[in-house]
């Protein structure tokens, strides 16, 4: 497979496991409000079924990461109050990547995997099967901080498409970085193009109250 068609099947893998990772998070607390916590712990306890059994089926691998990371989000995104903690959040969440890859857990479970000397990685990504066998794309770790911070930012009133348009920006210039450099943390240029976001958000009332005229008008005086 060339490198244009591997990178366009990376973009397509990671962003469509993003959106199935909020649009489950979000339809579970609509549909049963009162079984989300039971719910995300069946999906934690399958996950870490699967990371025990390791079966060798990679849509297996794939559908349990996307269950473990649903379970994730529909614990602890309620956790987030405000666009504020969201950026909070995700910035605590950028260090711990870039620490993790840099010299972490990250980096050790990627180089046992190319080594050859250990295959868990399989069993914490998203993969594609590629020439016979399966090559990992996008990390649960990856998926669980971007369902947490876009499930809470669509919560809290943030418009879908300026959500998942900064989500989508953040993760594709990571897989850009990423593919370039032989690898890169993904969660800062996430939390990069979140943050811009909520800036965007917390001045846009600001500028509407200022041009309201209603806003710009005297408080009326008492004879």
């Amino acid at each position: 497979m060339s490198r244009s068609l591997f990178s366009i099947l990376a973009a397509f893998v990671t962003l469509g496991g993003l959106v199935a990772v909020v649009l489950a998070a979000r339809w579970v607390p609509r549909i049963a409000p009162s079984w989300t916590k039971p719910l995300a712990g069946c999906c934690l306890l399958t996950y870490c079924a699967v990371l025990v059994l390791r079966p060798s089926a990679w849509p297996v691998m794939d559908l349990a990461v996307l269950t473990g990371a649903v379970g994730g989000v529909l614990l602890l995104e309620r956790g987030l109050r405000t666009p504020g903690a969201v950026t909070a959040f995700l910035i605590v969440a950028a260090v711990v990547d870039m620490l993790s890859v840099s010299g972490g857990v990250s980096r050790m479970l990627v180089e046992r995997y190319r080594e050859g000397t250990s295959d868990f990685l399989l069993y914490l990504t998203l993969v594609v099967p590629i020439r016979n066998r399966v090559v990992p794309i996008v990390g649960i770790g990856d998926l669980l901080i971007g369902g947490v911070a876009a499930t809470a930012l669509l919560r809290l009133g943030l418009r879908p498409v300026a959500v998942m348009g900064a989500f989508a920006i953040g993760l594709l210039t990571a897989l850009a970085y990423g593919l370039w450099r032989g690898g890169a943390p993904a969660v800062p240029f996430v939390a990069a193009a979140v943050l811009f976001l909520v800036w965007r958000h917390s001045i846009r009332p600001t500028r509407q109250s200022a041009s309201d005229p209603a806003a710009r008008a005297e408080p009326c005086r008492g004879a």
